[in-house]
């Protein structure tokens, strides 16, 4: 009778024992964890690096300066369009010659002024010269002006005319600026405070695979735009002079670094976990884990900044989950940044 006695407060003795360790180990997660052999692939070396705050955005790449061509307006009725020396496409310099209308009238008129001012110059009074010699401007303007020339170095992207038609009025051509390029965007009513001008962006092209292209932040709009519940604000993006040929129209998608910290401790995202209000990592020494509280900075939603309590070099678990008190409920990371996007 003792003897099955003692057998049966054995068992029990042993199952509250085993109970124990099992709810000490589901109390200290971490005191099981560091008894375990950690997995070599599980540990990161401290580093130091650059973390970013962006903003995303997309849009289309467009001139900064454009123009629609006109030839002054005619007095008579239309003139024929005697030669048309560029094609849409075609890049053009400064003060080169586009489009000339026909010039027979307007050349015969410079003349009949050349010779009537040449004759009030021999015998005409004062005034005859002075209103000869006015004529005879007026008369080397309208020449003139039977020639398009180009504003500014660019592309010509319209031509609205034929050679051997006529014209009398309106435009003739577009031409676009393509030394200076821009991109417009808008941005969510949240993200209007943290941006501003003078801010870099990186802007990449689907058309140019692999090439980032610098930019900044030239203008913010004045006002912002409603659809539905969306409030937007136009931003317009100035992009660096570049060698690559980049076409008007292509799409672009950029990002505006908001905020951006370098040459610091950055960890993942996923190796921070919270506890009473604390931030901590799980340090790896010899073996056996730690954790050690830490100072947390600007996150952009994959790295993490430390700003105190780690320093290059040190070893860490990347995943620390298992450390968090209150994992598997909604939130139970609780890292700062570990749900946070760097980018929008």
């Amino acid at each position: 009778m003792i003897k099955k006695n003692w057998k049966g407060m054995l068992i029990i003795l042993l199952i509250i024992v085993v109970s124990g360790v099992i709810y000490l180990n589901r109390k200290n997660p971490d005191i099981a964890a560091s008894q375990e052999k950690i997995d070599p692939r599980m540990i990161v070396k401290v580093q130091k690096g650059m973390v970013r705050k962006t903003i995303s955005a997309e849009g289309f790449i467009e001139p900064v300066n454009e123009e629609k061509l006109t030839f002054p307006a005619k007095s008579g009725g239309s003139v024929k369009v005697e030669k048309i020396h560029v094609k849409e496409g075609d890049k053009v310099r400064k003060g080169q010659l586009l489009i000339e209308l026909d010039k027979k009238e307007a050349r015969l008129q410079y003349i009949q002024r050349q010779n009537a001012y040449n004759r009030a110059l021999i015998n005409g009074s004062k005034n005859d010269i002075e209103e000869a010699s006015l004529n005879l401007e007026l008369a080397e303007n309208n020449l003139a002006n039977l020639d398009l020339k180009a504003p500014f170095d660019g592309i010509i992207t319209d031509i609205y005319l034929e050679e051997g038609g006529y014209y009398s009025s309106g435009e003739v051509a577009t031409i676009k600026d393509i030394s200076r390029l821009q991109i417009k965007v808008n941005i969510q009513e949240n993200d209007i405070p943290i941006v501003r001008t003078g801010q870099a962006v990186e802007v990449t092209l689907i058309s140019l695979p692999g090439v980032k292209i610098g930019g900044v932040v030239h203008k913010l709009g004045d006002e912002a735009s409603v659809s539905g519940a969306s409030v937007t604000l136009p931003v317009t993006i100035l992009l660096e002079e570049v060698d690559y040929d980049i076409k008007l129209g292509v799409s672009a998608q950029l990002d505006i670094i908001v905020e951006e910290v370098k040459d610091k401790v950055v960890v993942p995202v996923t190796a921070v976990f919270t506890k009473g209000g604390r931030d901590y990592v799980v340090k790896v020494s010899e073996g056996r884990n730690e954790e050690i509280a830490v100072v947390t900075g600007l996150s952009d939603g994959l790295n993490i900044v430390i700003e105190s309590g780690l320093e290059p070099g040190d070893e860490i678990l990347v995943n620390a989950f298992n450390y968090a008190p209150d994992y598997g409920s909604p939130g139970g990371m609780g890292g700062p940044g570990f749900f946070m996007g760097g980018r929008r």
